[in-house]
C-alpha cells in the first residue's frame, strides 16, 4: 500500500511539473523587471554548426534563458515553453532557439526569402544595443524556415530593414518543437568593448496563435522594437574583431559592336570600391570610391497627388551603414519628415537623377562616451553642375539613461547653386517609470540655415508624448521659417506652422473574449501660415477593435481642409485652382489578421 501511494505521488508531482506554466503568474513587479544573462565563452573549435540542429555538445553548457512572459493578446506565463541558450567564443555571439509548441502542424512558415516578411510567421527576435543607448541597436528575425531579415533599429521610427551584414542562421522544425541556431560574427557590428553590459531583447512570435512573448520589457505599452525594456547581455569580453579590414570591389562593364564596316568594337570598365576599417570595435571608417549604386533596392512607386514633394527613405547600403548615428530630433520628425537637417539621399542624387559619386568617407560609432557620425563625399559633375563635396557631423552625448543631447552640422550644396550650411541642437528625454511605470517621451530641437542665396533662417520644434497602452496621448508643435533651406535636408514646406495632437483610450478586455481590445480616440492636425492663417486642418474621431483572432475593424469620422494659396499641377496635367477645399466623410477599414493563409482589406468610404 506505501509502494502505491508512493507512486501515486509521484506521478502527481510529475503530471504537476509538466502541467503549463500558464497555471499561475509569478508576483514580479514588471515595472523594475530586469532579467539579465550571462553567455558562456567556448572554445573555437567547439563552436557550433549552423544547422537548425541542437544536439552540438556545447549547447548543453550554454547560458539558458527559460522566463518568457506572454504580453499580447494579454499579460501572462504562456502556455507553451522557450527556450534560449546563449555562448560566445572570439569571433561570434551564438544563439539557440527551442520553441515548443504542441500545435506543429500548425506552424505558421511561409517566408522563405531574405529579409522576406518574416514577422508574419512563427519566428524569433534577437536585438542587441551593444552601444547600451537604450533607443537604438541591431535586429536578427529568423523564423522557423531559417528566414532571415537584419534590421537597423532607430529612434521612433521603423526598422531599416534595407540594412545588411554578415550573419548566420538556421532552422528545423520537429516533432514537439521548432530549433533556430544564430551567429552573429563581432565584425559584423559595431560595440563598446568597455561596456559593463549590452541591450538585448527576445521576443517569440507564435503567430498561428496571435501570440507574442518576451523576455523583458513586459509591458504592453512598449513597442516590440523598443529597447527601453530591454533586459541585460552582459560578459562579453576577449572578442577578436580581427584586422578591422573589410574590402568591397565591384565593377560595371559595358560592351558594345558597331557591325557597320570598319567593324568598331567597345568595352568600357567602370570599376568602383568600399573600404571599411574598424579603429575600435565602437568606431569605424569607410571609404568608397566611384561608388556604384547599381544593386540598390527600386524605390516603392508612388504617385504624388498633392503639392508637397514626397519623402523616400534611403536603401544605399553607404549610407545604410551606422546610419543611426546620424539621426537628429528624435520622434519629432516621424510623422512628418519636413524640416529634417540632414537627408542622405540629397548626396549622388540631383533634381532626381543619380550622380557618379567619386569618393567619400564616413566615420561613426562611440569615442570618449560621445556618438558620431561624420561624413564627406565629393559628387562629379552632372547636367551644368559642377563637382561637390558635401559634409555632415553629427554628435550626441548621453546626459544620463534617460536624457541625450546633440547637435549637428551640415555644409554643401548638391546643386551647386549656394553656398550653404545648417547648424543644430537636440535633446531627447524618455523615462519608463512616469508616475510609476507610465512612459513618457520628450524632444526638443533648433536648427539655423545660412545661404548664401537667401537671407539666414530658423526651424524649431518640440514633442511629448504618453505613449502608453490604456492612455496614448502625444502634443506636438514645429516651425519653419520662410527662408530655411538646408541644402542637404528635407523641407517640403516652408513659411508653415504645424500643430499636432491625439489622444485614445484602450480597453483590454478578458482572455476568454472574442476581442482583445477596442479603444477611441481623436486626432487632430493643424497647419497655418507664419501669419497664423489656417491652410491645413485635418481632424478625426476614431473607433477600433481587434477580435482575439486578431482581426481589426476601424470606424473614423474625419473632417478635412485646405486652403490653396497658388495653383498647383498634378501628375496627369489637372491644374488645381488656387481656393479652399472640404473634404469630410466616414471611412470603416477592415484587415483580417496578418497570421491567417488568407486575408483581405476591406475599405468603404463615404464622403
Amino acid at each position: 500500500m506505501l509502494k502505491f501511494l508512493a507512486q501515486c505521488v509521484l506521478a502527481i508531482g510529475l503530471l504537476v511539473s509538466a502541467w503549463p506554466a500558464a497555471a499561475q503568474m509569478p508576483e514580479r513587479d514588471f515595472a523594475a523587471y530586469v532579467p539579465s544573462v550571462e553567455p558562456v565563452l567556448i572554445e573555437t573549435p567547439d563552436a557550433p554548426k549552423i544547422d537548425g540542429d541542437l544536439s552540438d555538445a556545447m549547447w548543453a553548457r550554454a547560458a539558458l534563458i527559460g522566463e518568457f512572459y506572454q504580453v499580447e493578446p494579454s499579460v501572462k506565463v504562456p502556455d507553451v515553453r522557450t527556450e534560449v541558450r546563449l555562448a560566445y567564443d572570439e569571433n561570434a555571439l551564438y544563439v539557440a532557439v527551442k520553441a515548443y509548441d504542441p500545435d506543429i502542424d500548425d506552424i505558421y512558415a511561409t517566408i522563405l526569402e531574405r529579409d522576406g516578411d518574416v514577422w508574419r510567421d512563427d519566428m524569433v527576435r534577437f536585438y542587441i544595443d551593444p552601444f547600451d543607448t537604450g533607443i537604438s541597436g541591431f535586429g536578427f528575425d529568423v523564423n522557423a524556415l531559417g528566414a532571415r531579415l537584419d534590421r537597423l533599429l532607430q529612434p521612433g521610427r521603423r526598422p531599416i530593414d534595407a540594412w545588411d551584414t554578415l550573419w548566420d542562421a538556421a532552422s528545423q522544425i520537429n516533432k514537439d518543437s521548432w530549433t533556430a541556431e544564430i551567429a552573429i560574427p563581432f565584425r559584423s557590428i559595431s560595440f563598446d568593448p568597455s561596456a559593463d553590459s549590452w541591450g538585448l531583447i527576445i521576443t517569440r512570435e507564435r503567430s498561428h496563435k496571435a501570440e507574442e512573448y518576451r523576455w523583458s520589457g513586459i509591458n504592453q505599452s512598449l513597442s516590440t522594437f523598443s529597447f527601453q525594456g530591454a533586459g541585460r547581455l552582459r560578459g562579453i569580453e576577449k572578442v577578436n574583431r580581427g584586422n578591422g579590414v573589410e574590402l568591397v570591389v565591384q565593377g560595371t562593364a559595358t560592351a558594345s559592336r558597331d557591325w557597320t564596316v570598319p567593324r568598331d568594337d567597345d568595352i568600357t570598365l567602370d570599376p568602383s570600391a568600399s573600404l571599411l576599417y574598424k579603429f575600435t570595435p565602437s568606431l569605424s571608417g569607410l571609404i568608397t570610391f566611384n561608388s556604384d549604386f547599381s544593386d540598390t533596392p527600386l524605390d516603392a512607386r508612388e504617385i504624388n497627388t498633392g503639392r508637397f514633394s514626397l519623402f523616400f527613405p534611403e536603401t544605399r547600403d553607404f549610407f545604410l551603414q551606422d546610419a543611426a548615428f546620424f539621426e537628429f530630433g528624435g520622434q519629432a520628425f516621424t510623422s512628418s519628415p519636413n524640416g529634417r537637417p540632414f537627408f542622405s539621399r540629397r548626396i549622388g542624387i540631383v533634381r532626381g537623377q543619380p550622380v557618379t559619386l567619386r569618393g567619400g568617407a564616413k566615420l561613426s560609432g562611440e569615442l570618449g562616451g560621445v556618438q558620431i557620425g561624420a561624413l564627406t563625399a565629393n559628387m562629379g559633375e552632372a547636367d551644368g553642375v559642377a563637382s561637390q563635396t558635401l559634409s555632415v557631423l553629427r554628435a550626441a552625448y548621453d546626459l544620463n539613461k534617460n536624457s541625450r543631447i546633440g547637435t549637428i552640422v551640415t555644409n554643401g550644396d548638391p546643386t551647386g547653386a549656394s553656398d550653404n550650411t545648417l547648424f543644430g541642437i537636440d535633446y531627447l528625454f524618455q523615462t519608463s517609470s512616469f508616475r510609476g511605470a507610465g512612459r513618457l517621451e520628450s524632444d526638443v530641437y533648433f536648427q539655423k540655415s545660412f545661404s548664401s542665396e537667401l537671407d539666414d533662417d530658423e526651424a524649431y520644434g518640440a514633442r511629448l508624448a504618453y505613449p502608453n497602452d490604456r492612455w496614448n496621448w502625444s502634443l506636438s508643435f514645429k516651425e519653419i521659417g520662410e527662408n530655411f533651406r538646408p541644402a542637404l535636408g528635407f523641407v517640403n514646406r516652408p513659411a508653415s506652422r504645424s500643430f499636432d495632437a491625439g489622444w485614445h483610450r484602450r480597453t483590454r478586455t478578458p482572455q476568454s473574449s472574442t476581442l482583445n481590445w477596442w479603444q477611441w480616440g481623436t486626432d487632430h492636425s493643424f497647419v497655418t501660415d507664419l501669419d497664423g492663417e489656417l491652410e491645413t486642418r485635418e481632424t478625426a474621431l476614431v473607433g477600433e477593435l481587434q477580435t482575439s483572432g486578431t482581426d481589426e475593424l476601424t470606424l473614423t469620422v474625419f473632417e478635412n481642409y485646405e486652403r490653396v494659396t497658388r495653383p498647383f499641377g498634378l501628375p496627369t496635367g489637372i491644374i488645381v485652382d488656387s481656393g479652399e477645399y472640404q473634404n469630410d466623410g466616414v471611412l470603416l477599414e477592415f484587415q483580417s489578421s496578418m497570421f491567417r493563409p488568407y486575408g483581405a482589406n476591406i475599405d468603404v468610404e463615404i464622403k
